[in-house]
């Protein structure tokens, strides 16, 4: 019995703080202008998810989260580029920049992305913990990886499907068709 009743007050301090923040929870959402197709890859749905924890208010973890599919994304062109992939960020996009890979402005953003990474990595004292400060800077990250992600998956629409400009960078299913992950409205 006393299991119910504290499951019934957990489902109603859920259902209020839910319904408490849903107005600025939609206005996170609609300030995000992401690819809304990509390759079904493996880290297409953690990316995805990355849009989910900025509008929900996970700050710090929408940050982390976008610097580890910065780091994903960098292995996955050096791999389907031939390029010796470094451990080294920093060393890797130089890589893939100078090999023109990725543009100047892709360059730019993982650079953005990957700023204060140790920091957050390793939780500093540094790391900021005021809540405005960590949505701005979740903001110009998740902005800066759907540049990336534009940018390396792009693509155009032809007569109902997708041509990509890099096919080899999306995986075919077994019938020859692409395999791409949806973005569409949660």
């Amino acid at each position: 019995m006393r299991k119910a009743i504290r499951r019934a007050e957990l489902e109603h301090r859920l259902k209020a703080d839910c319904l408490s923040t849903v107005s600025e929870r939609a206005t996170r959402y609609l300030e995000l202008d992401f690819i809304k197709v990509t390759p079904n890859e493996y880290f297409s749905p953690i990316s995805a998810e990355c849009i989910l924890l900025y509008r929900d208010g996970y700050f710090f973890a929408c940050i982390a989260l976008c610097q580890a599919v910065a780091e994903a994304i960098v292995r996955f062109l050096g791999k389907k580029n031939v390029c010796k992939a470094s451990d080294d960020f920093n060393k890797s996009i130089l890589l893939l920049s100078r090999r023109r890979i990725i543009t100047p402005d892709c360059y730019k953003c993982l650079k953005e992305i990957w700023k204060d990474r140790n920091d957050y990595h390793h939780l500093n004292p540094k790391v900021p913990t005021e809540r405005t400060k960590l949505q701005a800077i979740a903001k110009s990250k998740i902005t800066a990886l759907h540049n990336v992600e534009s940018q390396v998956f792009v693509f155009e629409w032809v007569g109902g499907g997708i041509k990509p400009k890099y096919p080899k960078y999306w995986p075919e299913n077994r019938n020859g068709l692409l395999s791409a992950f949806l973005r569409f409205e949660p």
